[in-house]
């Protein structure tokens, strides 16, 4: 495996296609090696360059062939599907000789590579998620982490995995899962990517669950030159067209949601002492002005914003980031049950303080789901 080999490697770019229009939106980058060299699908190509020494060259030498034949395919209104493997992550995603533009990578992150117990992959995800770069977590729901993770990452899409899709025309155990997964990603915000679709019946019972988009075998093959848009698979019909205009990713509140988060926070905003309330998007809607007094955060900088953007920047005593990790709110909502910790916070002038914090969950009797959460922090006094 040596310069010349590398050299002979070539993207099968594969499309992933919107299943209520047809239309390709975009295209995941397969790296395929040089054809009857003893390493030509990824698995012997990276199981050898482990071997030897270079995945890391290969990596780093995948990425910029993916990106490469991104900047002359897509189209404006596509996205390439980029793999990254947690191992190289500080590794640069977009080499300026090709310079593609952030908003146009889907960054395909594996369930599969323990996200949870690396912080330090964590933390490169939110910086990518700062820079522009769209979250796809990929292999989703045959993992570990489940919930946890998509808590977590927060991603912009999922992927769900081939093992779910396989044979869905006809199991209905199948079916009742992937329509947990859709209510799931409609109230977390999150599009669904159904991977592996292989047969004309499997396509249909998912058009017919409302899938939003697909992948596989029988909407396209990975190719050098993929299908275009649109797939001549997907039938488009008037009322599918309708839906996919009309499919709203942003989570939707019921009002009986609204009602609790509104007295909720007027009981925040009328507290003496710091808090705040948040959605289970951990989007913050109401900021109190003894938390503006402790932290220098205002109402107007820190409502409408998601808690792990830069500005409460949670970290423990030891300054782990805690916002792109062991995030204590997450587990809350997770866990259904009051959470409290002792943690460091990031003031508006950039200076940190230790805090103690106490999370409540927010839970709606009337869906009988925990909607969100609320908290409430003071000065930890005695903190090392």
């Amino acid at each position: 495996m040596d310069a010349e080999f590398l050299e002979g490697l070539w993207v099968a770019a594969q499309p992933i296609v919107n299943l209520s229009t047809g239309e390709v939106i975009g295209y995941e980058s397969l790296i395929r090696g040089k054809l009857l060299s003893p390493w030509t699908s990824p698995a012997q190509l990276f199981g050898e360059a482990r071997k030897q020494g270079l995945e890391a060259t290969l990596e780093m030498h995948c990425r910029t062939l993916g990106l490469s034949w991104g900047h002359l395919h897509l189209t404006p209104d596509q996205m390439l599907f980029l793999n990254v493997h947690g191992q190289y992550a500080t590794m640069p995603i977009n080499p300026e000789s090709i310079a593609l533009d952030p908003q146009s990578i889907a960054l395909e992150i594996s369930e599969s590579q323990n996200i949870l117990e690396n912080p330090e992959y964590l933390q490169q995800i939110q910086k990518w998620r700062e820079e522009g770069y769209h979250l796809v977590l990929d292999d989703y729901g045959v993992g570990y982490a489940g919930l946890g993770l998509l808590l977590t990452v927060q991603p912009h899409m999922a992927k769900i995995d081939r093992l779910l899709i396989a044979g869905i025309d006809h199991d209905r155990m199948r079916q009742s899962i992937i329509i947990h997964f859709l209510n799931l990603a409609r109230d977390q915000g999150v599009s669904l990517v159904a991977e592996g679709i292989e047969t004309e019946t499997e396509l249909r019972t998912l058009q017919e669950l409302e899938m939003p988009f697909g992948q596989g075998f029988f909407l396209g093959q990975p190719d050098p030159n993929p299908l275009t848009s649109p797939c001549p698979q997907v039938v488009a019909t008037p009322s599918s067209i309708l839906r996919a205009l009309s499919f709203d990713f942003r989570p939707r509140l019921r009002p009986s949601d609204h009602s609790i988060f509104q007295k909720t926070a007027e009981i925040v905003y009328a507290a003496s002492f710091p808090g705040y309330v948040l959605t289970r998007t951990r989007r913050i809607i109401a900021w109190n002005q003894a938390a503006t007094t402790l932290t220098g955060w205002t109402q107007e900088q820190m409502e409408q914003h998601r808690c792990m953007d830069q500005r409460l920047n949670h970290h423990d005593l030891n300054g782990h980031p805690l916002c792109v990790a062991a995030c204590p709110l997450v587990a809350t909502i997770m866990d259904g049950r009051p959470h409290k910790q002792c943690v460091t916070v990031c003031a508006a002038d950039g200076s940190r303080f230790p805090i103690e914090v106490l999370m409540t969950p927010l839970w709606n009797p009337i869906t009988k789901q925990t909607i969100g959460a609320i908290e409430y922090f003071w000065p930890f006094e005695n903190a090392p």
